[in-house]
């Protein structure tokens, strides 16, 4: 009798445990899972604002001492001492104050580790720059840092797209805003001898890179789309959506040197998804050419009298080195 009632237990745990019994546990995982970093974040928003009013009462203090030239540091020794903090945290604490004295300046989408990142640049418009490249791109510390060794803000310089406010929300995002004139694919590990199918299935296979490459809002909806024309079926490399346009963009992505027919191929492609897959609520498709070189001549005439939003870009596999960026700068 008793192993009856055993079986009976089994058979209606597992029924408790059926495929609607799934879909609860994930929901409600999903729902801590959310809360929990909702919380994280609500109390490193309180981290920072702490840290904040710290940096300032210790940076009054020093002030009024000010005669004293040893008073900072012996100051800081004995609070480090009696607070329990490690000396250099109370530094970055005080130095995060001086970078940012109006406390309304800091934003509560970043977190303290973005700021150690921040406080670490000294040129203002490059630091303006990145907290609004993380803010919009939801950036990790982890991007963020590497985005900085990147050298993005020097590259964004050069291309005179460096931004150091956000856009209204209300405002649709400006293709010409959106798209690079030379997209940083160093990520990518390829031979020698690649092919537009490797090039392709390398950045595939680097999703997130890809995606943090292009920038916020950006997000890809397929590869190797297929469409018909005439009975003779095409295929359009990258097909990406940007929702604050709002638009699709298709990609194409060539190893060599522009050439204009690439443009007329894409234009084709345009005209068919706009009669084909665009809603009525959305902008025209707009097109991105991405090669190893192009020439600007050769740009320019190629896309003269086309309706079309078509741009053109170069992809890079290695990034100049700071002081190359920097010399270029002040050529211009």
């Amino acid at each position: 009798m008793t192993q009856v009632l055993k079986q009976n237990e089994t058979l209606d745990e597992k029924k408790e445990r059926s495929p609607d019994y799934h879909l609860l546990l994930r929901d409600i995982k999903s729902i801590l899972d959310r809360g929990l970093t909702k919380a994280y974040k609500a109390v490193d928003n309180l981290k920072v604002q702490t840290y904040w009013q710290i940096g300032e009462r210790i940076l009054r203090e020093e002030l009024q001492r000010k005669e004293r030239a040893d008073y900072g540091e012996k100051l800081i020794d004995n609070l480090a001492c009696d607070l329990g903090f490690r000396r250099d945290e109370l530094y970055r604490i005080v130095q995060f104050y001086k970078t940012y004295p109006i406390v309304v300046t800091v934003s509560q989408q970043l977190s303290w580790s973005h700021y150690l990142e921040f406080i670490k640049i000294g040129n203002k418009e490059e630091r303006d720059f990145y907290e609004v490249q993380s803010i919009q791109n939801m950036w990790s510390v982890r991007q963020l840092r590497e985005q900085i060794h990147n050298k993005l803000y020097y590259q964004a310089k050069r291309e005179g797209k460096v931004t150091i406010t956000l856009p209204m929300p209300s405002e649709p995002a400006i293709p010409e805003q959106l798209f690079k004139n030379t997209y940083n694919f160093d990520f990518l590990k390829l031979e020698d001898d690649y092919s537009e199918t490797d090039l392709e299935h390398g950045l595939i296979s680097n999703i997130e890179k890809l995606l943090l490459e292009f920038g916020s809002d950006f997000s890809v909806s397929g590869r190797q789309r297929k469409i018909i024309i005439d009975g003779q079926v095409h295929a359009i490399d990258l097909e990406f959506y940007h929702r604050g346009i709002p638009c699709i963009v298709l990609v194409e992505l060539k190893t060599k040197k522009f050439k204009s027919e690439y443009v007329g191929q894409m234009n084709k492609y345009l005209n068919w998804y706009r009669e084909h897959k665009k809603y009525t609520w959305e902008k025209d498709p707009v097109g991105l050419i991405i090669c190893q070189d192009k020439g600007i001549e050769e740009v320019h005439y190629a896309l003269g009298g086309i309706t079309n939003t078509i741009f053109i870009a170069e992809y890079k596999l290695k990034l100049p080195k700071e002081g190359e960026i920097k010399r270029a700068l002040l050529k211009e």
